[in-house]
């Protein structure tokens, strides 16, 4: 089993916003997808990278909005978070591209960013994309437009680049598209690339030059995060995301995770556990450290984790304790005053 690509909700979230500017009934797709709205609210909350490919793939299908992902990434860079705040500050084009490439590894788990250059060019890449042939198109849009825009922070507004490498193979539905309709462009390759010239490396972005002491100290401060390499754990950590909303059932779970439903099941099984008791633990582990809040009412606690009462939550919580939440809470404040 391996681990669960995961990646920020933002990312979900561009593909909303694009949807709903055409009219596009975004709540649906998501639906499909196993991701709540909610779930988005918080922008560097995890999710599964295959939930964001199913929602945008089908997405960009059912409407034939071809070039979706293109939209999509049309998010200044500055808006994606620390990431975004980092990349943007950098002192050069090149620290800009560097800083993309390591901190994106803070964004997905699965980030593939590089910069290489051949006899007359510099090239920004992306690594091969998982997914089918939808799923791949959009995500490549979405990270292309965000290479761009880093791209432009030095170069221009205006910039576009002459030559390009897509992994898409949909050259007929994008020969429209503002990136590519200009420009050189090999389909259907193993990696995406925009060429730049060599030259221009050196040259200053435009939030450095209006504030150099901010930049100077944003691309040293790297983000530090720790993916979960164990892929239960990983959907532990999802599934935790989903108390204060519905639940996801073990088929959701599954697509989730990259998995057929029986597999899952198998890893669970073998570590001793139904999907029932899986999500119970995880149900448990939440309140147990929820309530070393005392400033939360329990009642309070028992719907952020998704039960319907306060009756039901505590005979659950007696199950897996032998106590109840209250009792539980004075026992463990009375340890911390000590």
């Amino acid at each position: 089993m391996s681990p669960i690509p995961l990646v920020r909700a933002r990312y979900a979230s561009g593909f909303v916003t694009a949807l709903q500017e055409r009219g596009a009934p975004a709540a649906r797709y998501l639906e499909r997808a196993g991701l709540p709205e909610e779930l988005l609210e918080n922008a560097d909350g995890l999710i599964s990278a295959f939930s964001l490919w199913a929602f945008a793939g089908e997405a960009a299908r059912e409407t034939g909005i071809r070039d979706l992902g293109m939209a999509a990434g049309s998010v200044p860079v500055a808006d994606h978070g620390e990431f975004g705040s980092k990349v943007i500050y950098a002192p050069t084009l090149y620290c800009a591209i560097e800083t993309f490439c390591s901190e994106a590894l803070a964004e997905y788990s699965r980030a593939d960013f590089y910069l290489t250059r051949d006899a007359e060019m510099a090239w920004f890449c992306r690594g091969p994309i998982d997914g089918s042939p939808e799923q791949v198109q959009q995500v490549e849009l979405y990270v292309l437009v965000l290479m761009l825009q880093t791209l432009r922070l030095a170069l221009g507004p205006e910039w576009k680049p002459a030559r390009l490498k897509l992994q898409n193979k949909d050259r007929r539905g994008l020969a429209d598209s503002d990136i590519v309709r200009d420009a050189d462009v090999e389909f259907g390759c193993s990696y995406s690339g925009i060429a730049f010239p060599l030259a221009t490396l050196g040259h200053v972005t435009v939030a450095a030059g209006a504030s150099a002491n901010t930049a100077a100290g944003s691309v040293d401060n790297k983000i530090s995060v720790t993916f979960p390499d164990d892929p239960v754990q990983a959907l532990r950590m999802l599934l935790s995301n989903y108390m204060k909303h519905r639940l996801p059932r073990i088929e959701v779970a599954a697509e989730m995770s990259g998995l057929r439903v029986r597999t899952l099941q198998r890893r669970l099984e073998a570590r001793g556990l139904t999907f029932t008791q899986f999500v119970d633990e995880i149900r448990f582990e939440k309140a147990t450290d929820l309530l070393k809040d005392p400033r939360m009412s329990i009642t309070d606690i028992a719907f952020d984790i998704g039960y319907s009462s306060l009756p039901h939550f505590t005979r659950a919580f007696r199950r897996f304790t032998g106590t109840s939440p209250r009792e539980y809470r004075r026992r463990n404040l009375e340890v911390d005053a000590t």
